[in-house]
C-alpha cells in the first residue's frame, strides 16, 4: 500500500510541477549547430517532443530508473491521452512577446498539462528566456539547435518519493513546425 501511495504522490508532484513550470535543456560541448539564441530564431510555433528528467528516477518502484517523463505519464490513467495532448499542442512565441496556444484533439479538463499557459509573455536576454503568466515569472535556460529549442531549470523535488528534495535538471524539448 505504501509504494503505490508514494507512486501517487510522485505522480502529482509531476503534474503540479509540469502546470507550473516550461523547462528545456542543455546543450552539449562540440555540437556546431548549436547558436546562442535571439528572439527571431524564439519566435515561431514549436510542439513538445520531449521531457526529460536528470538524474533519473524508479517512478514505478520497480528497481527501473527513466528520465523519460513522457514514458512514465504513459503508464498513467489516460496517459497516452495525457502524452497526446502535450505532443499535439501547439505553442505560439508570437514577435509582440505574447504566447499563444492551440491545444490539441486529446486534450481536456483531465489532460490539458501545457506547462505554458496560453496569453502569457516572454523575453529573451542571452540565453536565459523569461516566461511571464499572471504574477509567476520563470527564467530559463534556452538552447537553439536547428529546428529544436531546449530551454532547462533546475528544481528541488522529491520526484523518488524518499521524503527528501533533491535538485533536478528538468528539460522541454521543443521542435519547430
Amino acid at each position: 500500500m505504501k509504494n503505490g501511495y508514494s507512486f501517487r504522490l510522485v505522480i502529482w508532484e509531476l503534474v503540479i510541477i509540469m502546470s507550473l513550470t516550461l523547462l528545456l535543456g542543455r546543450c552539449k560541448k562540440g555540437n556546431d549547430d548549436v547558436v546562442t539564441p535571439i528572439a527571431s530564431s524564439v519566435q515561431g510555433s514549436w510542439k513538445i517532443s520531449g521531457y526529460k528528467i536528470d538524474p533519473a528516477v524508479d517512478f514505478t518502484g520497480t528497481g527501473q530508473k527513466s528520465n523519460d517523463l513522457l514514458t512514465i505519464f504513459k503508464a498513467l490513467p489516460n496517459g497516452n491521452d495525457l502524452v497526446d495532448c502535450l505532443t499535439s499542442t501547439v505553442i505560439t512565441f508570437n514577435s509582440g512577446g505574447t504566447i499563444t496556444q492551440k491545444t490539441g484533439a486529446k486534450c481536456n479538463a483531465a489532460t490539458d498539462m501545457s506547462p505554458v499557459e496560453d496569453n502569457s509573455t516572454w523575453k529573451l536576454d542571452g540565453s536565459k528566456l523569461t516566461i511571464t503568466s499572471g504574477a509567476d515569472v520563470s527564467v530559463f535556460d534556452t538552447v537553439i539547435s536547428g529546428n529544436t529549442l531546449k530551454m532547462s531549470e533546475k528544481q528541488l523535488a522529491d520526484f523518488d518519493g524518499d521524503g527528501k528534495e533533491e535538485t533536478y535538471m528538468v528539460t522541454l524539448e521543443l521542435t519547430k513546425v
